[in-house]
Parts: structure tokens; sequence; C-alpha cells
């Protein structure tokens, strides 16, 4: 289950990240940025950005290096030229040993994602790549209010930019004219529910600076990445450097083709099936199981009435901590084309940002996949059981699941006996929140047959960003 984003200041990275707040390449050069702490001064990370442009698309392309010695490759591609909107984002992060640690490829096309809560107009950014002309920079430079509207699985944040005022700037790329910008967000659509009041209150800061004459770029940007901050509280990302640009850096794209590759298809024991619906969306569901070398491989896919199939994969072996090894998700168009894969494994070197990670042995990931794991976590004797769950983003929640009582569940004509439990997160809510705490924690029905296999029979939450449709799967009256 993909399950929603539980505090404000979480989700709204989600959205917002700084990885790629927006296109930072100039045309024929290398810039190099630095993300730096500013109470101990510690260079965070280091980021190589410039261009690349053939007869089939421009991209952006963006290599990170980390003082642990881990490595990020990404790209944004713009088929349609840089100044629209990014069409697929692709990006791998390896160890120093070269091992994989995840995996992100992402096709920008609304009808991808089916969990959004608010309609994607076309000249909407998708938050992984937000194009250069998104900020309008020479606008601003004339003193114009900018407001852009970006997307994620999260939802939709309205970016407003203004200015602020002019100084002079020095970065370690030199010293430079540079106009402070101001970043407004308005949150109404990404939390429809939440009082504007609240919203208000608790938006954080977003500061960048940009350079007064052509060709327009990104100087220092501050507030980015820092509320979901462990280590480092206060950072800042400057320009450190606009260089030539590396003939060795042309076999990028090349290394990315993992980030979309399909892989191996093992063969699947079915467990489970059942309908899907979730708002005008239908659906059926298959959960399967699949024994491997390194442990049991747990598979649920949904295939949509509209063709859009999404597939959730993750490895499970309890006798490791964590149990789960990594978490894969993918999407397929009606053609059967692979269309996004998101790819992270459990374990300390996929967060290099956080190398304290706390993974819980009994962690599992936030997705489907669950619906094959809750017969064997439902409490037994005991009337709840706890386990911990983490999603994409590296949020870890902790998972009550409840027995609440026996009930029918109505499976085609006949009522079968069932046991009824609810999933509750809990969730350490800081003070400021906590009048919120109603419109970000969901919590869960579900129902398992009552006999031996606990086989579940429905299931009903809401599955991704606040104020998506509940989602249903009810199972069928024997797995098909």
């Amino acid at each position: 289950m993909k399950t929603a984003p539980l505090l404000l200041l979480v989700a709204l990275v989600f959205v917002f990240p700084s990885r790629a707040f927006a296109q930072r390449s100039i045309p024929g050069k290398m810039v190099t940025y630095r993300t730096v702490d500013l109470d101990s001064k510690e260079v965070l990370q280091e980021s190589r950005i410039w261009q690349m442009s053939d007869a089939h698309s421009a991209r952006e392309l963006t290599a990170t290096a980390y003082p642990a010695g881990t490595r990020v490759v990404g790209e944004c591609a713009f088929a349609n030229g840089f100044a629209h909107p990014a069409t697929t984002f692709r990006s791998i992060m390896r160890s120093p040993a070269g091992e994989l640690q995840r995996s992100d490829f992402d096709t920008f096309d609304p009808k991808y994602y089916p969990f959004l809560a608010a309609p994607i107009a076309a000249d909407m950014q998708p938050g992984a790549c937000i194009s250069r002309s998104a900020l309008n920079l020479p606008a601003l430079v004339r003193g114009d209010r900018i407001t852009t509207w970006i997307w994620s699985d999260s939802g939709l944040i309205g970016v407003i930019l203004h200015q602020e005022g002019n100084e002079r700037l020095t970065v370690p790329a030199g010293s430079f004219d540079a106009i402070r910008v101001r970043i407004d967000v308005d949150l109404s659509k990404l939390f429809p529910h939440v009082p504007a009041l609240f919203l208000s209150v608790i938006k954080p800061p977003f500061t960048i600076w940009i350079t007064r004459a052509e060709p327009y770029y990104v100087l220092k940007l501050v507030g980015f990445g820092e509320q979901a901050g462990k280590l480092h509280k206060n950072t800042t990302t400057e320009l450190a450097a606009i260089g030539e640009l590396n003939p060795k850096d042309s076999g990028i794209p090349a290394e990315l083709a993992e980030a979309e590759a399909v892989g191996p298809q093992p063969h699947l024991v079915m467990v489970n099936s059942g309908s899907w619906t979730q708002g005008d969306r239908t659906g059926h569901v298959t959960l399967a199981t699949a024994p491997t070398s390194d442990g049991e491989l747990l598979v649920t896919h949904v295939a949509f009435s509209n063709g859009l199939a999404t597939e959730s994969r993750t490895l499970v072996d309890h006798h490791a901590s964590p149990a789960s090894a990594y978490l894969d998700d993918r999407s397929f168009a009606e053609s059967g084309a692979i269309v996004r894969k998101h790819v992270l494994f459990f374990r300390k070197g996929a967060f290099p940002d956080d190398p304290t990670k706390d993974l819980p042995a009994d962690l599992y990931g936030a997705d489907t996949t669950l619906g094959v794991l809750l017969p064997r976590l439902l409490p037994g004797e005991t009337d709840e059981a706890r386990f911990h769950v983490m999603d994409f983003y590296g949020q870890v929640n902790e998972l009550i699941i409840r027995r609440e009582g026996l009930m029918t569940v109505a499976l085609g004509g006949d009522d079968a006996h069932a046991i009824h439990a609810k999933l509750v997160p809990i969730v350490d809510i800081p003070l400021l929140l906590r009048p919120l705490a109603y419109f970000f924690t969901p919590s869960f029905d579900a129902c398992f047959d009552a006999g031996p296999s606990h086989r579940l029979l429905k299931f009903v939450g809401p599955l991704g960003p606040p104020g998506v449709p509940t989602a249903t799967m009810l199972a069928d009256q024997t797995v098909r």
C-alpha cells in the first residue's frame, strides 16, 4: 500500500525535492554545485550538471558524489525541448563498490499516476525535473511575480516566486550581482481539507539567488532538504564552479538504461486475487509469491480497466534484518511497455544523507505487497501486533494491526466468515502539527478469512496522497 505522507513538512519535501529543484545547467558548460552544512561547514555532496542534445531529445544530466563515495547519476529528458516540461527521468545510486542502492525511472504522463488526487494540466511541472522555463528568470529579474504548479505522486504544490532585492553575492565560483528570490508555496491542493490558517503557519521558507545578467542561472539555494534532515538542520547549496564539458561523461546515458530494465520474470504461484476499485478506476488484483535463493519474492499486480497496470515486488527473508531486502514498484502502459520503475534497497547505503538511518528488523515495504504479508502478521492469541513499513522516500512508520472482532464478507453469492482488523500508523507528531493529526493519519480496514489461511478477503483505505479516493480490494470467491 502507498500510505499517505503523515507529516506536512515531510510531504512538502516529497513534492519539492532539492536534488532537482530546477534545471540549473548552462548550454555548453559544466556547472558544479556544493551542498554545505552551515554549522559545521562540512561538504555534504557535490553535483556536476550539464546538457546533452541529440535528434531525439534535450537532456540535463547530473552526477552527484557524497563524501563516503556514494555516487548518483540522473537524467531529466525534455523530448519537446528545454522550453517545455520534462518528459522522463532516470536515476541510479551506487555504493563506492558499485553496488546498486536504488534506481528511479518515470515517464511524466499523468495517466501513469493512478493515485493522483487532482488533475494535472499540460503546463504543470513534474517535481523531479522542473524546467528552467518554469522559473521564467528574465521575468523575475524584471520584478514580476511568477507562479508555477509542480506535481509528483504526493500531489500538487503551487510555487510562487518573487524578487526581494539586489545584492552582491559571493559563492565559491566567484562574486556576482544577484537577485534574491523568495519562494512561497500554495499547499491548498496538496491538503485540500486542512484549514488554510494551519497551512500558512507551518510553511517553511525557501530562498534562491540568481544572476542579474544573462544567461540567468541559480547561484545559491537555502531551505531545500532541511525539513527532513536529522543530522544537518541548516544547509545551503552554492555554485562552486563553471567549467568545460568532460568527454568521459558521455557514457552516463547508457549506464542509466538499468533504471528502466524489466529484469528477470520468475515463475509465480498465485495466493490471492480480487477486484480493485479506487474512485472511478476499477481493475483486478493478483497476489503471488516465488521462492528464490535469497528469500521469498512477493508480487502484487493490479490490471486497471483502462489498460494501465501497476506491479509491486519485494524480497522477504524473515531470518534477515531488516526482513525486506528491497521494494520494486513498476507501471506498464496498455501496450505492455514499462513506463515507471522505482527500486529501493533496504540498507543504510541507500541513504547517504542519513548514515544512521534506523532500519528495524520487522521492516516491510509500504506497498500492495502487504496484502500477501498481512495474513501472516495477523495477531493470534493477542489482540494486536506491530511492525514497520518504509516507502520510497525512506519514511519509516510503525503500524498496529488490531483485531476488532468477527463479521461476514460477501464474496460473489456467498458470505464468508471473516476476522475484522484495523491497521493504524503510529506516528510521533511534533507538537506544532498535533492539531493536524486527524488530516494526516489514515487508518485501514482489513478482513481475513477466519480459516487457517487467513486469506485477505477485503481491504479498504486511502492509498496515496491526501485527498485520493478510498481504495477497496474485494477477494474473488476462488483465487484466479
